[in-house]
C-alpha cells in the first residue's frame, strides 16, 4: 500500500512538474512574440539614428547631404524635389536610383502642405 502511494505522489509530482514546464515555455513564447512585435512596430518609425545638431540648425532646417542621401535609401512617405529635379513616391525605386545625380552639399529643408495640412512634398534646396 505504501508503494502505491508514493507511485500517486511521484506521478502527481512529475504531472505538475510537466504542467509548469508547459506554462514556462508558453509564457516564453509569448514574451518572444511581444518582443518581435514591439521591434518591427520601432522598425516602420524609420528612425535609423541619432545626430547631434545645434539648435541654430535645427530651426534653419540644415540638412546635411548625407541626410539627404539616407532619406532616399528607404521608402518614401513623400514626393521629395532636390534643387529642380522631383522625385515622385509612386515611381520611385532606391536599387535603380543614380545618387550621383544629388549634388554634394548642404541643404535647406522645407514642407509643401495640401490644404488640410497634411504633407504632399519635401524639398531640399541648396
Amino acid at each position: 500500500m505504501q508503494n502505491v502511494t508514493k507511485f500517486l505522489e511521484m506521478a502527481a509530482s512529475l504531472l505538475i512538474f510537466c504542467i509548469a514546464l508547459t506554462f514556462l515555455l508558453y509564457q516564453t513564447r509569448l514574451l518572444n512574440d511581444f518582443i518581435m512585435a514591439i521591434k518591427a512596430q520601432i522598425s516602420n518609425q524609420d528612425i535609423f539614428y541619432e545626430q547631434e545638431r545645434s539648435l541654430d540648425e535645427i530651426q534653419e532646417g540644415k540638412v546635411s547631404y548625407a541626410e539627404v542621401i539616407a532619406t532616399l535609401f528607404g521608402d518614401l512617405d513623400y514626393d521629395i524635389q532636390i534643387n529642380n529635379m522631383t522625385i515622385l513616391k509612386e515611381n520611385y525605386n532606391c536599387q535603380i536610383f543614380d545618387f550621383t545625380t544629388v549634388p554634394k552639399r548642404e541643404y535647406t529643408k522645407s514642407y509643401q502642405y495640401d490644404s488640410s495640412g497634411n504633407i504632399v512634398k519635401v524639398i531640399y534646396k541648396s
